[in-house]
């Protein structure tokens, strides 16, 4: 099961803030509706630092994984950036092993 949840809000000094939190298992089946939702975010806050959650993911493949450094990019080409919130220690793994742990920009935990 997946769910894709947005929030908005108010960041420091009133500076607002968009966020988006994946939840459950982002993979083959999964990846078109997170896609869908991410890259609405990101084109809603062109330039704009957005948080990307993934505490609550459960499971992540390579379609997931590409989600994420493909909006990354798409992020970074509209002069915005995207912060991942740093996933569970299960799934960290499959970042470290990849290398994504170093190429994806992780909020300090």
């Amino acid at each position: 099961m997946n769910r894709v949840m947005t929030n908005g809000g108010t960041g420091a000094a009133g500076a607002a803030t968009a966020d988006l939190n994946l939840v459950g298992e982002l993979d083959a089946d999964t990846v078109t509706a997170a896609r869908r939702a991410l890259y609405e975010l990101i084109d809603a806050h062109p330039g704009e630092t957005l948080q990307v959650e993934l505490t609550g993911l459960e499971f992540i493949d390579s379609t997931g994984l590409g989600l994420l450094v493909g909006a990354l990019k798409k992020a970074r080409m509209g002069g915005g950036e995207l912060v991942f919130g740093r996933p569970r220690d299960h799934l960290w793994r499959v970042f470290t092993v990849t290398g994504l742990d170093t190429a994806l920009p992780f909020a300090a935990a």
